[in-house]
């Protein structure tokens, strides 16, 4: 049984947490541009819930977030950072920019001491309980992901949506598996809406998170099989609705030729072009010379599919291009626009988090270990608890595996920013389900992690 000095504990934890980040990091409204900001900036004047806003530059939630900073005559971008040419600057109070940062890095404050506290709420045992709190915020709060949050570009908030989207899946899983009879209960009805509305934000942050809703919706589907989920119309109508969303995504990515020209063309410059053997394999289906008139409108309407073809049809030339370039797949995820504003503690913050964020390949393996085994639990002791966690770790392992492969293959410029909130995820991932693991192994009775035994 829980008790309310343990609670209380966790509590202190959190928010001695969230205190050390605001100390560290500084002042939470200084901010920093890129090279892509502009573009952001640009895009979120389209007004609000037109087509443009979701088929121009940018998705919809970036557009929404920046409508904060699209008045030309007071919002003025005066730090921008170009690390690639040497032109690094430090973050610095920039009018209306300062509201992006101050709201980014308070969603990710809040966002990742509620990750923590509800999948420490969800294990029995103390130890870890009080270990995955600390880790979670660890994790969080040093520099290879907190430094992010100031940065005006799209990785703090595809981190962080996804962090409480998962968070709020959590309690949907557990509070449904704890009282089955009570799926339709308006706590339980509240908690559906606030994850969709969550989900579909994440989802509408970067295009290649759109490719998580077939997942989710497959993972959806497998609950129908189950007698209680049959009974109501919940899952039902959460697939309905997931489907739409995928629709107005893929629709609208491709009248904006946001995600079938631009990353596309950078793709088959890196992939494709520079191979006689794999032009030849796309000449057969089809492409043009590049220099005839058609090539454009053909690959407009065609690259895409085609290109997906390609990848599908050839699994050698995928794990070989994988494999060539695992450097990306184990870096270590250091912003590079500036070098830190707490210059005296930054080292030793950076040293904790290479201990939390490891830089090696092995996290993927783990990570296919971890899931396999909570598989082959689920399947062999039948306990409603790690049928939950398995769901929600296959939800979780499947959503950042295929972000990752569809960021590394689908643009070639600038892959380690476009595949960082992917792999930072697939690393949260070992760390958490190692603590499940390690919580049902402390429960040596076998009796139920969840259940009664939670107040």
């Amino acid at each position: 049984m829980r008790t309310n000095l343990e609670k209380l504990l966790i509590i202190c934890l959190l928010i001695l947490g969230a205190a050390a980040r605001v100390y560290f990091y500084g002042d939470l409204r200084l901010s920093l541009g890129n090279q892509e900001t502009q573009g952001y900036i640009d895009s979120s004047k389209a007004s609000l819930f037109s087509w443009k806003s979701f088929a121009g530059q940018r998705l919809f939630t970036t557009n929404l977030i920046y409508k904060l900073a699209n008045n030309p005559d007071k919002c003025k971008l005066t730090e921008i950072s170009y690390p690639a040419s040497g032109h690094g600057v430090n973050p610095a109070l920039q009018p209306c920019f300062d509201q992006i940062a101050l709201l980014q890095n308070l969603l990710g404050i809040f966002g990742w001491c509620f990750l923590a506290w509800t999948t420490s709420r969800w294990l029995i045992h103390f130890a870890p309980r009080i270990g995955i709190v600390i880790l979670i915020l660890g994790f969080a709060f040093t520099p290879q992901i907190a430094e992010w949050d100031g940065l005006l570009s799209p990785e703090s908030l595809s981190l962080t949506l996804l962090v409480i989207s998962f968070g709020v899946l959590q309690e949907i899983v557990f509070c449904t598996l704890k009282n089955k009879d009570k799926f339709n209960s308006v706590k339980n009805i509240l908690l559906i809406v606030v994850w969709v509305i969550v989900f579909i934000l994440w989802v509408f942050v970067r295009d290649v998170q759109l490719y998580t809703i077939p997942i989710t919706i497959s993972l959806l589907g497998l609950l129908l099989l189950f007698k209680d989920f049959r009974k109501t119309k919940i899952v039902e109508i959460l697939i309905v609705i997931l489907i739409g969303f995928f629709i107005l995504g893929y629709v609208s990515a491709k009248d904006g030729l946001r995600a079938t020209r631009y990353p596309v063309e950078h793709a088959y410059d890196t992939f494709i072009y520079p191979y006689p053997k794999r032009v030849e394999f796309f000449n057969k289906f089809g492409m043009p010379d590049q220099k005839s008139p058609i090539y454009q409108q053909w690959f407009d309407n065609n690259a895409t599919k085609l290109y997906a073809y390609f990848l599908l049809s050839h699994p050698g030339f995928v794990v070989t291009t994988i494999w060539n370039n695992l450097n990306f797949f184990k870096a270590g995820f250091v912003q590079p626009y500036f070098k830190g504003i707490n210059t005296k503690d930054r080292p030793t913050l950076l040293s904790i988090g290479e201990l939390i964020h490891p830089e090696t390949t092995a996290v993927y393996l783990i990570d296919s270990l971890l899931i396999i085994i909570l598989c082959l639990k689920a399947i062999s002791q039948s306990k409603t608890s790690i049928i939950g966690w398995t769901w929600l770790a296959a939800w979780f392992f499947l959503s950042s595996m295929i972000t990752l492969l569809v960021s590394f293959f689908g643009d070639a410029e600038g892959i380690l920013r476009h595949i960082m909130p992917s792999v930072e995820s697939l690393r949260l991932f070992m760390w958490i389900f190692l603590f499940v693991l390690i919580d049902g192994f402390l429960n040596r009775e076998a009796s139920e992690i969840i259940g009664n035994q939670i107040p």
